[in-house]
């Protein structure tokens, strides 16, 4: 029979069946009592940790050079934050943490349990893990770790456990497998920058090379500073010769030696004679005044005027057929002029030969340098590329050496921010949130019985009933008596 129900039926089918109602939820409670009663009160000890990014805490910045200044992505901060919940969860730090505390200390009935002890820690891992609870913040770089435990002390070690053996689970995750090798090639590179450079040192003390580069800069100075100074010595040279093939042109038209008629000294008899003369004809003018011409003063006078006149004509022809060879004045002192000219363009020579000399010597040694300039630049980059790896392998080693050190001292990017402490109140079960849940489950349970009950009864218990199944209306109703 269906029945359509109405608020009026539903109070009445609750008041009929209020011993059903009451009896349902009775149970019900006294179930949720007894699971108070029975269940053995829980501890709860937690600590927090928070995951530093901004210090670059897996090893220091070595190599000065490098920008490490990147920042993680935000992905990135995520995935190494999971990690490491996922770390504090896996079922090695648990059991470490078992082992550390003692099996019988976490969990006392497990370990009376007659079974063996490989089994006995596979469950207390799975109990472990079922009471841990480990939060990851959405927004926040912090990890906070819970853990249940019937003896406020033991979950309070347990979390200081827990986070020792975390450390020390990151540290091996983390460790750099590569230090050995590191080591090896930084070494290997090492020795191959002694080898190279020992080559190098070799190969410029046997070719005399302090600075290749700073040595042909040197030499250039200084042949321009020879070119320089032979150009000025050559051309003192050219002059010089220039002066000594004139002089010497000079000389072949010059003759050395010159034909001179008498001098002032031969001629002195004559001038005596014409001055003996000209006093004797003044005498003769004089006495012609005062003497006839027939006079025997003046014919005395006369003939000595003739005398003198015979013997200085005489005189004078014979200093005028006369001449003297001597040697040229100006030839000596042209032949003087070329002799210096000659000194001087010989000394000229001189410097201009030394400075030629050194010239050649510049120019030979910058072409040996230049010869020398392939190899030893290739030496020079060998060593180059040498200190370099070296220097990169170095860094590395280093790193991965710091890296090793850090993970042995057990330091991590996650410090403890909030500390477990010893639980002054159990945990579990939260009562009042049990009776509450027990209340509402009691009524819930009892109404459904009452409701279940009443849609499967299909009696007519009230007139009304009557008139819905039947349609019909009710004339009278009897009771037992």
């Amino acid at each position: 029979m269906i029945v359509q129900p109405d608020f009026r039926g539903t109070i009445n089918a609750f008041l009929r069946r209020k011993g059903l109602f009451i009896l349902v939820a009775g149970l019900a409670c006294a179930v949720g009592a007894a699971y108070l009663l029975v269940t053995q009160p829980l501890y709860q000890s937690g600590a927090s940790l928070v995951v530093r990014f901004d210090n670059n805490q897996a090893a220091p910045n070595i190599d000065r050079t490098m920008n490490t200044t990147q920042q993680l992505g935000s992905n990135e901060r995520r995935e190494i934050i999971y990690s490491d919940a996922d770390i504090l969860r896996s079922r090695d730090v648990i059991k470490d943490t078992i082992n550390t505390l003692g099996l019988a200390r976490v969990y006392p009935k497990l370990a009376e349990l007659p079974i063996g002890a490989n089994r006995k820690l596979d469950e207390a891992a799975e109990l472990f893990a079922s009471n841990l609870v480990v939060d990851v913040g959405l927004q926040s770089d912090v990890i906070n770790v819970s853990y249940l435990n019937t003896d406020a002390v033991v979950a309070r070690d347990a979390v200081r456990q827990l986070l020792d053996h975390f450390y020390g689970q990151e540290a091996a995750v983390y460790a750099n497998p590569q230090l050995r090798f590191a080591e090896e090639e930084s070494g290997k590179a090492r020795d191959k920058l002694a080898d190279a450079q020992k080559a190098l040192t070799a190969f410029k003390s046997e070719n005399h090379i302090a600075d290749l580069q700073q040595q042909v800069t040197q030499l250039l100075l200084q042949r321009t500073d020879v070119e320089s100074r032979l150009n000025t010595a050559r051309g003192r040279v050219a002059e010089a010769e220039q002066r000594v093939g004139a002089l010497r042109q000079l000389l072949k038209n010059v003759p050395d030696t010159v034909t001179s008629s008498a001098s002032g000294e031969q001629y002195r008899a004559v001038d005596d004679a014409e001055s003996k003369l000209d006093a004797l004809r003044a005498k003769r003018n004089q006495m012609g005044t005062n003497y006839r011409s027939d006079s025997p003063l003046l014919q005395q006078v006369d003939a000595e005027i003739a005398s003198l006149q015979a013997a200085a004509k005489q005189r004078t022809h014979e200093a005028r057929g006369r001449s003297s060879t001597a040697p040229n004045v100006v030839h000596q002192n042209i032949n003087t002029d070329y002799l210096r000219a000659s000194a001087d363009a010989d000394s000229a020579r001189e410097p201009e030969r030394v400075l030629s000399a050194q010239l050649a010597d510049i120019n030979q040694h910058l072409a040996s340098l230049e010869s020398l300039r392939t190899k030893y630049d290739d030496m020079s980059r060998a060593v180059q590329i040498q200190n370099d790896t070296y220097r990169t392998l170095a860094i590395r080693y280093e790193t991965a050496r710091v890296e090793a050190a850090r993970n042995a001292e057990k330091i991590s990017a996650a410090a403890v921010i909030a500390a477990p402490a010893v639980a002054n109140h159990p945990a579990r079960p939260r009562r009042k949130l049990v009776a509450l849940a027990t209340l509402l489950a009691a009524l819930i349970l009892a109404t459904g019985a009452v409701l279940t009950v009443e849609a499967i009864d299909d009696r007519l218990t009230v007139p009304r009933d009557v008139v819905r199944a039947l349609r019909l209306p009710v004339l009278a109703t009897f009771t037992d008596t």
